[in-house]
């Protein structure tokens, strides 16, 4: 039994040893000629600053100056606006339909006539007025308030139909001496005022809503002549 067992060990023995040539044989020879792979070398990151995550906050709205003369009135000389290309007519829009009130406010003499006023000329013939005038009607989209603000004034451009004309007369010679009187009486011609109401919106403060403020307007040019001192 003894010899079986050794004729089999021979045998396995053998033919590992074939596998082991045949291995050799059909394994493909190493080529120098292909370059190891190379692969970077990676320094040890020096010490990071923690990164700070600050809360972000909402941008706080522009401020609003309602003193500050708006783009229309730039380089105006007076106190309103009869064109404004920054008219806010959707928010004007928006306060009117969301007010009940609003066609209480409202106030406006729509048909005005000056023929029975004031002479177109100032002076014809032998007739006219010693401090001489310029008379309009003019319906303002924006004015200067009697606290210095300035204000939107309800038009038509935001509520169709809807209108607020205003007559306003302003001197043509201020200060100017009082024409046909003698220039010992010392007399000049004075710019008058009256003060208006009229529906407005604040565009510094939307919530406000349609409300009536008061405007100071030039309403006349009267002769001015002074005490005289004993």
């Amino acid at each position: 039994m003894s010899l079986a067992v050794t004729i089999l060990m021979f045998c396995a023995v053998g033919a590992w040893a074939g596998d082991l040539v045949a291995q050799e044989q059909y394994r493909p020879a190493y080529k120098p000629a292909y370059p190891e792979p190379q692969y970077p070398s990676y320094s040890k990151p020096s010490a990071c600053k923690p990164i700070v995550h600050h809360p972000s906050y909402p941008a706080y709205p522009k401020y609003c100056d309602p003193k500050a003369a708006p783009k229309c009135a730039e380089n105006a000389t007076v106190g309103w606006c009869l064109t404004d290309e920054e008219y806010p007519t959707y928010e004007v829009k928006y306060a009117i339909d969301y007010d009940p009130l609003v066609l209480k406010k409202y106030a406006d003499v729509a048909d005005q006539s000056a023929n029975d006023l004031f002479d177109q000329g100032n002076w014809v013939g032998g007739e006219g007025f010693i401090c001489p005038s310029e008379v309009a009607y003019s319906r303002p989209l924006r004015a200067k308030n009697t606290a210095g603000e300035w204000r939107v004034i309800v038009q038509d451009i935001a509520w169709p139909t809807y209108t607020q004309t205003q007559r306003t007369e302003t001197c043509l010679f201020p200060e100017a001496a009082c024409r046909t009187l003698a220039p010992c009486h010392l007399s000049k011609c004075l710019q008058k005022h009256t003060v208006h109401r009229m529906l407005s919106f604040d565009p510094c403060d939307a919530y406000k809503g349609i409300f009536i403020d008061t405007y100071k307007l030039p309403s006349a040019c009267s002769c001015h002549i002074p005490a005289v001192k004993a």
